[in-house]
């Protein structure tokens, strides 16, 4: 027994005691520091990159390390230039100017980026592997999308997303383009978009422009410079919205030569719009029950579907100043151009918005009390339910506005869908978008110190409450 508690106690002592002496030294910044300054340096430099005519001296090992690509190709004898002291890179023009900026990153860790540069960065950075500078740039661009109004720039990273299996990030830059779908058809870039492109934009009911007319007129110039035309109208045409222009309008679109040209092509569409002109001005109630085609979000006073909110010097109104009130918004339930406005069957609407938070303001003893956060809320309420016992199903966007470099663009959308009816005659969408953006300096949520916003109902389809029949 003594023995055992003799070896028991042996044991004990050789297990070290916990050391608080004990400290761990971090110099990896030096460490960095001494990599930086090989940094293009002949210094222990045993390969030269040619690029685009300029000559910098690098490190095998630095790079193989960094580059899975350049790991295959400085080190497998299969590559001719692993046995090379000059290896000469082929990169894109565009990339050219930022290749020192990329050969420093692999060396250094660290790169400044623009919304000009992001792009070339990436390309490199996908060429040669290097997953954490890709997902860098990615993860900027997702959050300076709203911060470049510049379309040239949203619709190349939307065409590299969409080639390079970038998600996120082509989901981004597909709703950013579609909010700002007019600004896009007047950058040089429309014109050399492919059909698959502007066939994925026309399918979307998502798309903030003036009216159809407009989308046609910027649609028909770059028809105009496609090759083969009969083919891509043939592809497209079923995708224009004919039944949401005006007679007017369907009347300056057969004068065209390309309508002219390619008739047979159009004669259907119209056909369509025209007979659905004609039933809507002999009696709507009679043709309601045919929604043929959706609305996209058309600002045009013509559809009656959008209106504006406005606060004057947002980021210095009080909170209990703040609320947005548009009453009676009377929404249109059919496009119907050919009527006395006074005439067409409309759904009425209260609005409310509260941009610096909610709160439901009643006064006692001179105090504002009440329910109240600090989340931005859209409201929507029918008005009159009980009386039109119908139930709408109406699609509500609010789109809210920036501006940056004298452009005012879409820096934010937000869409929901409801069924307006007795039982549920509200609709309202917390926290629309984060007050704190607001608040930044130079905020890209604000035009000119203002909140500005348009609001869309888009009703989809009216069904009777009893019998659940479409109307």
């Amino acid at each position: 027994m003594d023995a055992k508690r003799a070896c028991s106690s042996s044991s004990s002592d050789a297990v070290p005691s916990k050391d608080r002496s004990k400290e761990t030294i971090d110099d990896g910044k030096h460490v960095v520091h001494r990599f930086q300054e090989l940094f293009d340096t002949e210094t222990l430099s045993d390969i030269v990159l040619l690029v685009g005519g300029a000559r910098y001296a690098a490190h095998k090992f630095v790079l193989i390390t960094a580059s899975e690509v350049f790991q295959a190709m400085l080190n497998e004898d299969r590559w001719r230039e692993a046995n090379q002291l000059e290896v000469t890179l082929t990169e894109d023009e565009e990339c050219l100017p930022v290749f020192k900026d990329f050969l420093r990153y692999v060396y250094c860790g660290s790169i400044t980026l623009t919304t000009t540069t992001v792009l070339p960065v990436l390309i490199l950075s996908d060429k040669y592997c290097i997953r954490s500078l890709c997902k860098s740039c990615a993860q900027y661009m997702l959050q300076h999308v709203v911060e470049s109004p510049d379309t040239n720039r949203a619709l190349s990273w939307y065409q590299y997303a969409k080639i390079t299996g970038y998600n996120q990030l082509q989901e981004e830059t597909f709703k950013f383009i579609l909010s700002n779908f007019h600004i896009v058809q007047n950058s040089p870039d429309w014109l050399t978009l492919n059909r698959v492109e502007v066939q994925e934009f026309l399918k979307s009911s998502d798309i903030v422009v003036e009216s159809e007319y407009h989308l046609w007129k910027e649609l028909a110039e770059w028809f105009a410079h496609q090759e083969n035309v009969n083919e891509v109208l043939k592809e497209l045409l079923p995708l224009v919205r004919f039944s949401f222009m005006t007679p007017k309008q369907l009347f300056d679109i057969e004068s065209s030569n390309l309508y002219k040209e390619n008739y047979q092509l159009f004669c259907e569409k119209f056909l369509q719009a025209y007979r659905r002109h004609s039933l809507l001005s002999e009696d709507v109630d009679k043709f309601s029950s045919t929604m043929m085609e959706t609305h996209r979000n058309y600002s045009s006073p013509d559809y009656g579907i959008a209106c504006h909110l406005t606060l004057i010097n947002y980021q210095v109104k009080a909170k209990i100043d703040s609320k947005i009130i548009v009453d009676n918004f009377k929404v249109p339930l059919q496009f119907n151009p050919s009527s006395n406005k006074t005439d067409q069957v409309k759904a009425s609407f209260h609005v409310e918005f509260f941009p610096k938070g909610y709160f439901q303001p009643h006064m006692l003893y001179q105090t504002y009390l009440g329910k109240h956060n600090e989340k931005t809320t859209l409201v929507v309420r029918r008005m009159n339910p009980i009386l039109t016992p119908e139930v709408l199903t109406v699609e509500v966007t609010m789109v809210i506005y920036g501006k940056r470099n004298q452009v005012q663009y879409a820096a934010h959308t937000v869409t929901k869908t409801h069924n307006f009816c007795q039982k549920s005659p509200k609709l309202e969408i917390e926290d629309v978008i984060s007050v704190e953006k607001f608040q930044e300096n130079n905020s890209s949520y604000l035009v000119n110190g203002r909140f500005e916003a348009t609001l869309f109902l888009k009703v989809l389809s009216v069904v009777e409450g009893k019998d659940g029949a479409k109307k």
